[in-house]
């Protein structure tokens, strides 16, 4: 089975590795003869530099911009120069998303964004003015498609009238399977609508004491049983729900990339899925 990736770019800049421009050049280019053609990036990310990290990198590499699906985020405000911001901000207004694309197409030497995400649900949104803005951003040629993050069931269906949305991206792993219990899952699958998911493996390896000791012994036979990775295995467990789900990968070695792949062949058996997902719940379904 063919993997349907996003490479997170989450981790490339100053809070993360610290990436110079030849280090993500090469790794764009990894990527690329691996066929993994989908970058996802936030406009905030690595102090707001990430994105002209990119631009810079994929410049380098000469790959032609259109043989990549380059996605970025905004709608949050943290300091930086020409904000006043002293707290984490929404802003979902017509003139800063404006702005923020306008930034963005900067940054990363482009004409153009394959997907812009909304990253949170704005508590004071306009639904009419950003649905109006997104389609004369849509008019304009500068954003292809549009997506939110993280927003319930109730505010994507009310956006998704106003303009169509590609894709809720929300937060799904075996270790935080809320979006199976709040109908998020179920929205998008009924909607036929991809599900983007990142921390698809959750907090499972960062978790120095994992002391859910069930749930570990029976990751740890299923890797033996399938011939896998216990992260193989997590991530194969997010891909069994029938709902079109693209992981966001957010490694930045190209080897744990395509071992993380694989798991597109893994089928977890229907008792398998339910015992990892009861043992990490403590829950009987």
């Amino acid at each position: 089975m063919k993997p349907d990736l996003v490479i997170s770019t989450m981790n490339w800049g100053t809070n993360g590795k610290n990436f110079s421009i030849d280090q993500s050049a090469d790794l764009i280019k990894e990527c690329y003869n691996e066929n993994l053609l989908k970058f996802d990036l936030v406009n905030i990310s690595g102090d707001y530099s990430v994105e002209n990290l990119f631009g810079n990198a994929l410049q380098k590499t000469g790959i032609n911009r259109d043989n990549i699906k380059i996605s970025t985020k905004c709608g949050i405000l943290y300091y930086q120069s020409g904000f006043n911001n002293k707290i984490k901000t929404y802003n979902t207004s017509k003139k800063h998303i404006i702005t923020t694309v306008d930034n963005t197409l900067q940054n990363l030497k482009t004409n153009y964004i394959d997907v812009l995400f909304i990253q949170g649900q704005d508590y004071l949104i306009n639904l009419e003015e950003l649905g109006t803005t997104f389609t004369e951003l849509k008019l304009s040629g500068k954003v292809k498609y549009f997506g939110v993050c993280n927003f319930s069931t109730f505010a994507f269906d009310a956006l998704n009238k106003k303009i169509p949305l590609i894709t809720n991206q929300i937060e799904f792993s075996l270790i935080k399977p809320l979006a199976l219990f709040n109908e998020t899952l179920l929205q998008l699958g009924y909607l036929n609508k991809k599900t983007q998911i990142y921390s698809p493996l959750g907090n499972y390896f960062s978790n120095k004491t994992n002391s859910n000791q069930k749930l570990n012994e029976a990751l740890a036979v299923m890797a033996k049983k399938y011939d896998a990775s216990i992260n193989q295995i997590l991530l194969a467990w997010t891909l069994k729900p029938p709902y079109k789900i693209t992981p966001i990968l957010g490694s930045t070695n190209i080897e744990r990339i395509k071992l993380q792949s694989k798991a597109f062949n893994i089928k977890l058996s229907l008792e398998d899925w339910y015992k990892l997902l009861e043992l990490s719940t403590e829950k009987t379904f």
